[in-house]
């Protein structure tokens, strides 16, 4: 039998007078306490919640409670309402609520009728935890006589006292408050410890689903292994219904989708039944008709659901580049296999190896290539997956070397002050985690079916919430540190436009060509991966404009070099080069050539042709220089270091996991 996971919860607000005092950002404890209240119960009902809540009022102008219906003196105290799961009419009383002028707001009897609440509404049911929360100052002159009776009441109960609006620090100078914290171990804190904890909206809450599976190694031996999906990055989709405009809360007729199918002839629309349509694949002007059995024949079969381990590898062949999003799972030893599981874990961390393993996860689902990392956490051992990319799916950048940019002292400096200034370590806590960091479009999306549920008839409003804006800015902390360090980098790094000029065609010396024209001589402008010197140096005679054949001519280039396999297939491209260099030697534009080098030079290395890099840049193809061409700024010395390069690793010196890996991330 499942456990029950419901909880019994009374909030209990002071809406006396009282509560109108200010707290230290100038907001009223009635405000906050307010905001609070109505946050939880909208978390409750957005999350799908199955909780028990009630809602209890003191210093109120009524009373309203079945103690003082018998004559006992609990006046000013009104139940809202019983114990029950939350609806949207509840939050609309509570958003409602307006301060009273009563003096005396007495949190201690409400506390006796909450726990009276408690005991008499939670019996012959079942409940994980019992809770009393309540908002108050504790500002009220009142009687602690059986102070200490009802500390005993609320802890033979087992009941979770929380008390909001004054923390540990301020009822520490009053040693009763104090006794009675202790006595019910309750919690007390200030708005500002709660206020980010519950300003979030939560989703439903599902109990996570144990993959059980063998970790296979072949036909040798299998280890019985439980996953776990840690980090799931499927979108999360909201159950919305298709509903008439005129339609109103209180009536709903639910509409059903039915989609027609047909097509044109002669201008006629003919409908065609669902059963006579078929795919189709576009190849072109081609379409080539699919039945069900050609996708039954071509489907890929993978097999059983397994986990299969293919090999090991250092850690440092794994690039971090390659760990794919798509969430992670964790996986963890079965009771019966833990010896076995634990050799594999010592060796792969010994030797700094992980793991690369087939996953499939039903029968005959596609199959996933995966690496399975070590993790050690609280004392636990346990494997980490990721996903790792096919060939197709990984994509080569040209990216601009930063090689011939060699900062000053003044320039490093600056930069290290911005990142010390910016950094988000804060006493200890780590801003922006994972575990801490809501999805904003989500909590926008949760924001405004609250704001309509609770207000139907009238418009959203534009502005996003601060809560939600705050999530992905930088505090106000930060920013504030780092003014000076940002105002010294723009001083310092003093960014200016650079305005290419294009050199126009000289033809009966007319002017530039317009827009039309380029776009026009740019089609016609072809070099083909045949013959690129050739039709390089004949659109030149032809008086193309040179801008325009040198970006082709460069493009060819790069592409000749991505596609190469060999130093043979590199003759070419090295060739173009060299017939580039050649003519922006010529033109006195020394800088375009040297440019172009760089990202040459990221082309081959990123394409993993690092062994080729030192022959075919001896090939006559280095970088122009101020020797040369006494207009380039580069020296004889930034040559020679371009003409090098350093293979880099990309793992960590560690290979266990620590709470500070990248790595961390995946979990």
């Amino acid at each position: 039998m499942a456990a029950n996971k419901k909880e019994a919860i009374i909030l209990a607000i002071d809406v006396g007078k009282n509560s109108l005092q200010l707290d230290s950002d100038g907001k009223t404890y009635f405000e906050k306490s307010k905001f609070c209240a109505s946050m939880i119960l909208k978390r409750k009902i957005l999350a799908e919640s199955k909780d028990y809540l009630a809602v209890i009022l003191f210093g109120s102008t009524q009373t309203k409670n079945h103690i003082a219906s018998q004559g006992c003196s609990y006046n000013n105290i009104e139940i809202v309402t019983s114990l029950g799961v939350v609806t949207w009419d509840l939050i609309k009383h509570i958003n409602s609520l307006s301060p009273s002028d009563i003096t005396r707001s007495d949190w201690l009897n409400t506390l006796v009728l909450a726990t009276d609440m408690l005991k008499k509404e939670t019996q012959d049911k079942i409940f994980k935890d019992l809770q009393i929360v309540m908002f108050t100052n504790l500002a009220t002159d009142i009687s602690f006589d059986n102070i200490d009776v009802i500390a005993r009441c609320i802890q033979s109960q087992c009941i979770n006292l929380t008390i909001i609006g004054r923390d540990s620090e301020d009822i520490s100078r009053y040693p009763v408050l104090e006794s009675f914290i202790m006595k019910t171990e309750a919690t007390a804190v200030n708005f500002d410890s709660v206020l980010p904890k519950i300003s979030n909206y939560k989703q439903k809450e599902v109990t996570p689903r144990a993959w059980n599976v063998p970790l296979s190694f072949g036909n040798v031996f299998n280890i019985k292994v439980n996953g776990y999906k840690k980090i799931d990055e499927t979108p999360k989709s909201f159950k919305w219904s298709l509903c008439r405009n005129y339609d109103t809360p209180d009536s709903i007729t639910e509409m059903n989708k039915h989609t027609t199918y047909f097509y044109v002839e002669n201008g006629e629309q003919i409908e065609v039944d669902y059963e006579n349509i078929i795919d189709g694949f576009r190849f072109g002007d081609t379409i080539i008709p699919v039945s069900d059995l050609d996708i039954q024949a071509y489907s890929y079969k993978s097999g059983p659901r397994s986990l299969q381990v293919l090999g090991f590898t250092k850690a440092k062949n794994i690039q971090r580049s390659f760990l794919m999003d798509g969430g992670s799972y964790i996986f963890k030893p079965h009771k019966d296999d833990i010896v076995e599981f634990s050799a594999i874990f010592k060796a792969m961390v010994e030797r700094e190896e992980l793991m690369i393993i087939r996953k499939v996860y039903l029968n005959d689902c596609m199959p996933t290539i995966g690496a399975m990392f070590p993790q050690r956490e609280d004392d636990e051992n346990y494997f980490v997956c990721v996903n790792l990319p096919y060939a197709e799916e990984e994509h080569l950048f040209k990216l601009p070397s930063l090689e011939s940019f060699k900062p000053n002292y003044e320039e490093k400096n600056a930069v290290r002050n911005l990142i010390y200034a910016m950094d988000l370590d804060k006493d200890g806590n780590e801003l922006f985690m994972p575990e801490n960091t809501h999805n904003p479009e989500l909590q926008y999306v949760y924001d405004c079916i609250a704001q309509k549920a609770i207000n139907p008839d009238k418009l959203l409003t534009k502005t996003i919430p601060e809560y939600i804006q705050s999530l992905l800015n930088p505090p106000k902390r930060i920013m504030e540190n780092a003014k000076q360090p940002i105002d010294e980098i723009i001083k310092l790094f003093s960014l200016q436009q650079e305005i290419h000029e294009k050199s126009p065609i000289e033809e009966n010396n007319t002017s530039k060509f317009d827009c039309d024209e380029e776009v026009e001589n740019s089609k016609q402008c072809v070099i083909t991966a045949f013959n690129p010197i050739e039709d390089f140096n004949k659109l030149l005679e032809n008086g193309f404009n040179s801008a325009i054949v040198c970006g082709k001519m460069k493009n060819i280039t790069l592409d000749l070099i991505e596609s190469s396999t060999s130093m043979k297939d590199l003759e070419k491209p090295a060739s173009n080069l060299k017939a580039l260099r050649e003519f922006y030697i010529h033109d006195n534009d020394v800088k375009s050539y040297n440019n172009l080098m760089y990202l040459v030079k990221d082309s081959v290395l990123l394409s993993g042709k690092e062994e080729m890099w030192s022959q075919f840049i001896d090939s006559g193809i280095g970088l122009i220089t101020n020797q040369e061409v006494e207009i380039s700024d580069i020296t004889q010395e930034l040559s020679e270091n371009f003409m090098k390069h350093e293979v880099l690793e990309d793992v960590a010196a560690e290979f266990i996991i620590d709470d500070d890996d990248p790595l961390k991330e995946f979990l």
